[in-house]
C-alpha cells in the first residue's frame, strides 16, 4: 500500500470517527472512492435458521426529498439522551464486549432500493426526529423483522422492508453509535499544531484556488489524528451537502471535497474534489499506452500546480506515475518535482483532464 493508499485510508476513519462511532458492529461500508456510505450489512452469511432469496422491491419509489431548514440540526444526541435508559446501554455494551463476529449476520442481503429507502430514511431520523412506533426486537419471536442479539443475526422477511422496520434498523444502529461513542477519546492537537480555526481556513483556501469551490452552503466536518510511528498530527476537513443521504439517493448532482492538513507545518497535503455526475471510465490498455506520449496531460499538471496552487519553486521534473490501480479509476496521475526535492501529485479525470485531487509530498530534511 503507497502514502496515498494509507493516507486515504486513515482519512475514511477519521471523517467517519467525525459522522459517529465507527466499530465492526455498525453498517458502515468504506468505498474505494475513500468516502463513507451507510450501507446493509454487507457482511452477509446466511443464517441456517432461515435461508430465503434475495429479493427485488416490487415498486423502486425512494422516500421524496424533503429539505426544509438550509442547515439543519441532528436531533439523535438529545434524543438519545432523553431515551436511553442505564439497562439499555449496558445491553450495547455487552454485546460490544462479548461479540466475536467481524460484523452482523444476516439471513438475505438488502436490495438496493431498501439500502436507498433506507438512506433517506436515515437523514430524516437524523434531521427531522421522524421515529419508529415501535423498537427492532431484540430476540426471536413472533416478528416479521428482527435482530437476534446472541446470534447478531438479522432476519428480514421475504417481501420488502417497510418504512417501520427500516426505521427501526436505523433507529438500533443509531443507539449502538451513540453509546459506543462515550468510549471514544477525541485526540486534541498539540501545543505546536495550528489550531482547528487556521485548517479549516487552509482548507477553503485549497479548495478556492484549485476548484472554484464555495464551500459556504456544505456541511463541514472536521477531525484531528495521528498518524504512523512517528504519530504526526493532520487536520482532515470534509465539506458535503447537507441531509447528504437524501440527495446522494435522490440522484441530484453534488460535489464534495476533502482537505488533509499537516497540523504542525500548516501545509495542504491533500485536497480532493468528487463531482457525483463524473462516473467512473476506466482508461483501456491501448488508450493508456497513447497518453504515455500525450504531453497535454503533463502540461495541463504543470499549469494546476503553477497556476492554481501558485507554486513558486522550480519544476524540475514531471513525469507520468504508471499504475493499473489508476487505470481501472479512470485517473491519470502526473508527479511533479520541484527544484528542493518535494513533490506534487495531480490526479486528474480521464478524459476530461479535470482535477481530481493534488497530493503534495515535502521534501525530506536531513537530520
Amino acid at each position: 500500500m503507497n502514502k496515498k493508499d494509507v493516507t486515504s485510508a486513515l482519512k475514511v476513519i477519521a471523517i467517519s470517527s467525525v459522522l459517529l462511532a465507527v466499530s465492526t458492529l455498525t453498517v458502515l461500508h468504506i468505498v474505494t472512492s475513500t468516502e463513507v456510505d451507510w450501507q446493509a450489512p454487507d457482511q452477509y452469511v446466511e443464517s441456517k435458521d432461515q435461508i430465503v432469496p434475495e429479493v427485488t422491491l416490487a415498486s423502486s419509489n425512494v422516500p421524496v426529498l424533503k429539505v426544509e431548514a438550509k442547515n439543519p440540526v441532528s436531533t439523535i444526541k438529545e434524543y438519545m439522551e432523553k431515551t436511553l435508559t442505564d439497562e439499555d446501554i449496558q445491553l450495547i455494551y455487552n454485546y460490544a464486549d462479548n461479540n466475536t463476529n467481524a460484523g452482523p449476520l444476516s439471513n438475505r442481503k438488502m436490495s438496493d432500493q431498501e439500502v436507498k429507502r433506507m438512506r433517506v430514511l436515515n437523514d430524516q431520523y437524523t434531521y427531522e426526529g421522524i421515529r419508529p412506533e415501535k423498537e427492532l426486537p431484540l430476540k426471536a419471536g413472533d416478528y416479521n423483522f428482527y435482530f437476534d442479539i446472541n446470534k447478531d443475526t438479522y432476519y428480514y422477511p421475504i417481501r420488502p422492508l417497510t418504512d417501520e422496520e427500516l426505521l427501526q434498523y436505523i433507529d438500533w444502529i443509531e443507539k449502538i453509535n451513540y453509546t459506543l461513542s462515550k468510549r471514544i477519546v477525541p485526540l486534541k492537537p498539540d501545543t505546536k499544531d495550528i489550531t482547528e480555526a487556521s485548517a479549516v481556513k487552509k482548507a477553503k483556501e485549497s479548495i478556492s484556488k484549485l476548484y472554484d469551490g464555495d464551500v459556504s452552503e456544505l456541511e463541514m466536518f472536521v477531525s484531528y489524528m495521528k498518524l504512523g510511528p512517528e504519530q504526526k498530527g493532520v487536520w482532515f476537513v470534509l465539506f458535503q451537502p447537507y441531509m447528504f443521504n437524501q440527495v446522494d439517493a435522490s440522484g441530484e448532482t453534488y460535489i464534495k471535497y476533502d482537505v488533509t492538513i499537516d497540523s504542525l507545518s500548516g501545509a495542504v497535503i491533500d485536497s480532493s474534489r468528487f463531482i457525483s455526475k463524473n462516473k467512473l471510465t476506466p482508461i483501456p490498455t491501448r488508450v493508456s499506452e497513447q497518453i504515455k506520449h500525450d504531453q497535454s496531460w503533463i502540461t495541463r499538471a504543470k499549469t494546476i500546480v503553477k497556476q492554481k496552487q501558485g507554486e513558486e519553486r522550480s519544476i524540475v521534473k514531471a513525469s507520468r506515475i504508471q499504475d493499473d490501480k489508476y487505470d481501472k479509476r479512470g485517473i491519470v496521475a502526473i508527479s511533479i518535482e520541484l527544484e528542493d526535492g518535494s513533490k506534487y501529485v495531480a490526479e486528474m479525470k480521464y478524459p476530461q483532464k479535470i482535477l481530481r485531487s493534488l497530493i503534495y509530498e515535502p521534501a525530506v530534511k536531513l537530520k
